[in-house]
């Protein structure tokens, strides 16, 4: 089949390289006319995955990554400064990276030639011998059998598919940052572990790990700091938070080196004033941090005609559940599994959809699950013993059968 790509990001680039594998034919349309750069800066995904994408070679057998081994659970402690009372540590199963470096190895395994940057599409539709044709902003049409949106959460395929569905705001916004490892005198207790920080009697929660450098350096004192911060934002606040250095108002992120620098400051000296001092020096030597909107979007399909959706284009979790990479890799191979059937393209496409959209749903609820008890419900870390934390942390979540992140 000849199938187009909306989209050139991670879930794009990942569609690409399996459906050529499968004797497709690719074309991909991305917006951006640049490369894409720090979106998202670490990001993790289960060990399984990351063993299968080295395995089918869609990343390189030395990609660097770290391997987290716990989750402590951490609050503010005068009597246990600077790194703060550890209430308890789950042992916990998660590869981190650098969002940059895994899009740079997915690409350069997508032939220059079937990468088209710089190429909105602005129009969708049938044709009279039901095939989809994609139009671009500069007027040029392509027909094609199939076509997979993967253009992330502000989709302009679902809008199109599905425009009675919205993104809900969940009361919240991710701040963010990166801080060389060279740039902390002090010699912190990172290494494989990702804390969780509580706030001291304030909803949400904070999390900071290691991930390889720029260069892929995995080495001690070349290491990246990756920082986020969950802060509950009042909706009729967002317009303020989000009007950057130049009075324009972004929505959905905030980019680096946006912020006005009186509304960083004020996030630092919420930070510096409920978790240890250790990570508080971290994020106060942050520079260009920048903030993203956390929205959830539920769908009861995921395709509509010859039109499918995948990765955050389709439903779209907390991105504290660590599924981003795992949901658009499984989207693709789930859907290459269909159609490799002697069934219709319509009817393959209506199985697939039934299996995403059950598979969405059961991590949906896992991030809401974590939302309620991350944010919402979360316990003060110096406050309470060890055994209360693992009762809390066992009776707060439970993960699908194929997503577990504990070990």
């Amino acid at each position: 089949m000849k199938i187009g790509i909306v989209g050139g990001s991670i879930a794009g680039c990942t569609a690409a390289i399996l459906l050529r594998e499968e004797g497709h034919r690719v074309m991909i349309f991305e917006r951006s006319g640049k490369t894409l750069v720090g979106r998202g800066g670490g990001i993790g995904t289960l060990p399984a995955l990351m063993d299968q994408l080295i395995g089918e070679g869609l990343i390189s057998e030395n990609f660097p990554y770290f391997s987290i081994a716990d989750m402590p659970f951490v609050g503010k402690s005068e009597k246990y400064e600077p790194f703060g009372k550890t209430a308890w540590a789950m042992p916990m199963n998660l590869s981190v990276f650098h969002w940059q470096t895994l899009w740079n190895d997915l690409r350069s395994k997508v032939p220059d030639e079937l990468y088209h940057a710089g190429a909105e599409v602005i129009h969708a539709g049938h044709s009279a011998d039901d095939k989809i044709i994609i139009r671009t902003s500069d007027g040029k049409k392509e027909k094609f059998d199939l076509v997979l949106f993967a253009d992330g959460y502000h989709s302009f395929g679902r809008e199109l598919m599905f425009p009675d569905v919205d993104l809900k705001y969940r009361g919240y916004v991710l701040w963010r940052g990166l801080l060389p490892e060279s740039e902390m005198d002090k010699k912190g207790p990172l290494n494989d572990t990702l804390p969780r920080l509580s706030y001291s009697g304030f909803p949400g929660h904070m999390v900071i790990y290691f991930i390889p450098s720029h260069q892929g350096s995995i080495r001690e004192g070349e290491r990246i700091f990756n920082w986020a911060a969950y802060i509950p934002v009042p909706a009729e606040e967002m317009d303020d938070l989000m009007t950057d250095q130049s009075g324009r108002t972004w929505s959905g992120t905030l980019p680096p080196g946006k912020m006005r620098k009186e509304k960083e400051n004020e996030l630092k000296s919420f930070l510096s004033r409920n978790i240890p001092s250790y990570y508080a020096e971290v994020v106060n030597k942050t520079q260009n941090s920048y903030v993203q909107v956390i929205y959830t979007l539920e769908l009861q399909s995921y395709y509509r005609d010859h039109m499918c959706l995948i990765g955050d284009a389709g439903m779209v979790i907390q991105p504290f559940t660590g599924s981003g990479v795992f949901k658009g890799y499984h989207n693709v191979t789930d859907l290459i599994t269909h159609l490799k059937g002697e069934k219709s393209l319509q009817q393959a496409l209506r199985q697939w959809s039934d299996q995403q959209v059950q598979n969405g749903k059961r991590l949906l609820e896992l991030g809401e699950q974590m939302e309620k008890a991350f944010i919402w419900n979360q316990l003060d870390f110096a406050s309470v013993d060890e055994k209360s934390t693992e009762q809390w942390w066992k009776s707060s979540i439970q993960f699908p059968d194929n997503f577990n992140l504990q070990k």
